[in-house]
């Protein structure tokens, strides 16, 4: 049943009717439009009364409806989500920091500190995660990240990075990352983005190192795009946790350096007899053969948006992507009147560790 907040005048309204009802119980021998000029007038006394009544009380449904909104995650402002999202073993995010591998280069033999200080070439500084000797030739691939997190740690490959500390067995631009580079940097999650999370949840509830559990485990540390999880991935006991980076709308293979990172975060919360590996996802690309009615640049650009968009929404690692679904979220698309959908010829049915995302577009002349 609905409740809806009453404004101060309607509250006013209806202290002013109670206070001439009592009034006229109270002295039914006085004039009912003098009762009615004293609760009324907006000099009267007994209207001020009135209205600070209803003021008090208007601010009395506002805290009630306020503390109402809390009670729901999807209603609930940012520290009240928080800690729904805790209740269901779902975190916020941190800002992640950006990992990756790089080669040193010095004198054979020298050891390379971990917690090495580098500059990026953004300003932002990177340290080795671990360290290292240089072998015979005086070279090392030693793991770094960033010194905070946030996506200015995400670096270009082959990037040089110079030792803050001059270090005197290591050359001064000593090192210099791999054609993966540093990924992985993340702002703090948004609360729109754990909201989506905690429904998930609610939903798909996890327990005992159930698929879903892998999923949260993943997106409480990692800005992960998307994650499935198989089973039997190698055979009896194994498990198949499968990531793509970016976004729903831009997915992105992980390097090397984030999957590491990611399966050292499962190792301790995974069940014993649990044998995980975390792998890349393969991006599939659909290409679209298509022709649109009207056929002009506004409308095939709402086409194209609205076939990204469902693309973000409804494809999943290792899942049908169903070819009549697509066609309808084309069939809404802003000025769009009819169309025919060549390509893709019909579902998708990608490996399990693949991603359908949008691949090229085509365009045909309307029949």
């Amino acid at each position: 049943m609905p409740a809806p907040l009453p404004t101060p005048e309607e509250l006013t309204r209806r202290a002013e009717a109670r206070l001439e009802a009592a009034l006229k119980r109270i002295r039914p021998d006085a004039s009912p439009a003098a009762i009615a000029r004293a609760v009324r007038s907006e000099k009267g006394l007994l209207a001020a009364i009135a209205r600070a009544h209803a003021t008090g009380l208007y601010g009395t449904h506002l805290h009630l409806s306020w503390n109402v909104r809390q009670l729901m995650p999807d209603t609930a402002e940012a520290e009240f989500l928080i800690r729904h999202a805790a209740i269901w073993g779902v975190f916020k995010r941190p800002a992640t920091k950006a990992v990756g591998l790089a080669r040193f280069t010095g004198t054979p033999g020298f050891p390379v500190p971990a917690g090495l200080d580098m500059r990026l070439p953004g300003g932002g500084l990177a340290v080795t995660s671990a360290g290292g000797v240089l072998d015979g030739t005086g070279n090392a691939t030693i793991a770094l990240e960033a010194a905070e997190g946030g996506v200015l740690g995400n670096t270009a490959g082959g990037a040089t990075l110079p030792v803050v500390t001059v270090q005197g067995g290591l050359d001064p631009q000593a090192a210099v990352l791999d054609a993966d580079g540093m990924a992985g940097g993340s702002e703090e999650e948004t609360d729109e983005s754990l909201l989506a999370r905690v429904l998930v949840e609610i939903r798909e509830p996890g327990h005992g190192g159930n698929k879903n559990d892998y999923r949260v485990w993943i997106q409480n540390a990692f800005a992960v795009a998307k994650v499935a999880t198989v089973p039997l991935w190698v055979g009896p006991g194994s498990v198949g946790v499968v990531v793509a980076m970016g976004t729903a709308v831009a997915p992105a293979v992980p390097i090397p350096a984030e999957l590491d990172a990611m399966a050292a975060h499962l190792d301790p919360l995974r069940p014993l007899t649990a044998e995980v590996h975390v792998r890349p996802v393969v991006l599939l690309s659909v290409p679209l053969q298509l022709a649109v009615f009207p056929d002009t640049v506004p409308v095939r650009a709402a086409v194209e948006g609205a076939a990204a968009a469902h693309f973000a929404a409804e494809a999943e690692i290792g899942q049908l992507f169903a070819r009549s679904r697509l066609s309808e979220a084309i069939s809404a698309a802003n000025g769009e009147y009819r169309h025919y959908l060549v390509l893709p010829p019909g579902d998708v049915l990608p490996a399990r560790d693949a991603l359908p995302v949008l691949g090229g577009v085509t365009w045909d002349a309307p029949p």
